[in-house]
């Protein structure tokens, strides 16, 4: 089961901010993620818009689903 919550790094220690139902000295794995905004990060004059277009312009234009860009002349759909 995948979880994502809250935490902060404190003095060498992630600390959850919300609680937790696992039992005392339950093993997990644990996936950090850095923050893109932090203060007086040069990153933040970015914003989210940018990052999140990068991205789904990565994930769009690929070579797999370039045989949809010419949907029109495939399903004979007549322009105008």
């Amino acid at each position: 089961m995948a979880k994502t919550i809250k935490a902060k790094f404190s003095h060498g220690v992630i600390e959850p901010l919300e609680k937790l139902e696992y039992h005392e000295g339950e093993e997990l794995t644990v996936t950090i993620v850095e923050m893109v905004f932090r203060p007086g990060n040069v990153h933040q004059e970015q914003g989210w818009t940018d990052i999140a277009m990068s991205g789904f312009v990565s994930d769009w234009d690929n070579d797999q689903d370039a045989v949809y860009d010419d949907w029109e002349k495939s399903y004979h759909v007549r322009k105008g």
